[in-house]
């Protein structure tokens, strides 16, 4: 691997397997801007790399320091109060105003087949704690699109970072016909500002029981209140907190018969059905398989920890794979 230094925010860099996977990355935000499989496109994508700059719905953005929300933007380390600034009602949402996806990352390492991003993030910057420095490997092989991501810190922090690629696997206007497999019913229930209710909800045998595939659709139809309180799906799925790599869920498309699984050493999914999307794209046009911790683990005591010591060093990898 070559050493690359004064790379372009929008540089496009292409990523193969050398046989049916290729992946577009942009060292802005760190974003995957396009996934082929079989030379088809497997994610919602622009193709002008300037939509980035913005990027409103985070399409396959690099999401941190914290992705998904925090109850009113505070949080407590070891005795002190902090506050970030409100971006998604009175929440901070995804590391705040100027996430990890709108931050220029630095291109350490490239191959055919593997790029290392770096980046690091000042102390109080959007008002979190710490000097992070954080470094993600992006790596194309045997039909996967592998994402390793690990941070170090110098002070006590908040750390959760995920990808927020939208998929559909057959470059439709809807998901609804896309089968969704999901290795675990249990899942967290929100409040009116998706914020977590309680510790974990049962949904075996309801409309948020995907532990046999079937048509996302159906269930977007069903009659649930929890529907009602996301506008669709847009909730946290939960996995054991043991750090190993597991199958977490697989979405499939009848009309292609391509299956994406998904992978990771993450504690929590979080299972987003694109409600919010708007133009150039539809609401619902794609689905997200955001592997993550839980939301607002920073102030629950009975969640999966969140906040990274400078002794300590967080790893975590996501894993998109693709057959057909």
């Amino acid at each position: 691997m070559a050493s690359t230094t004064g790379n372009k925010p929008l540089e496009v860099i292409t990523l193969s397997d050398g046989k049916s996977l290729t992946a577009e990355i942009l060292p802005f935000g760190a974003i995957i801007k396009s996934i082929k499989f079989n030379n088809q496109e497997m994610t919602l994508c622009v193709n002008e790399p300037a939509y980035y700059l913005e990027n409103p719905f985070y399409l396959g953005a690099t999401v941190g320091r914290y992705a998904n929300r925090i109850e009113n933007g505070r949080f407590v380390l070891s005795g002190t109060k902090y506050q970030l600034k409100a971006n998604n009602g009175p929440n901070s949402l995804h590391g705040g105003e100027k996430g990890f996806n709108k931050v220029l990352w630095q291109v350490t390492k490239q191959s055919n087949n593997e790029v290392e991003l770096y980046y690091c993030s000042a102390d109080g910057e959007e008002g979190f704690p710490g000097q992070l420095q954080v470094w993600q490997t992006i790596t194309a092989r045997n039909g996967e699109l592998i994402l390793s991501y690990k941070a170090i810190t110098d002070k006590e922090t908040l750390v959760n970072f995920t990808n927020h690629c939208y998929f559909n696997l057959e470059g439709s206007e809807s998901i609804n016909n896309h089968l969704l497999q999901i290795n675990t019913a249990t899942y967290l229930p929100i409040d009116s500002n998706s914020i977590p209710l309680v510790h974990h909800e049962d949904g075996s045998g309801s409309c948020f029981d995907f532990t046999h595939p079937k048509p996302i659709g159906d269930a977007l139809c069903a009659q649930h209140a929890q529907l009602d309180a996301g506008s669709g799906f847009d909730h946290c799925y939960i996995f054991s907190d043991d750090n190993r790599l597991k199958t977490m869920a697989t979405l499939t498309s009848p009309h292609t018969g391509v299956n994406l699984t998904l992978k990771s050493t993450q504690p929590g999914m979080q299972l987003y059905t694109a409600n919010f999307v708007g133009s150039p794209f539809k609401a619902r046009q794609a689905v997200c398989l955001e592997a993550q911790n839980w939301p607002n683990a920073a102030n629950r005591s009975d969640y999966p920890k969140a906040n990274l010591l400078p002794n300590e060093e967080y790893n975590q990898q996501i894993i998109f794979a693709f057959t057909q």
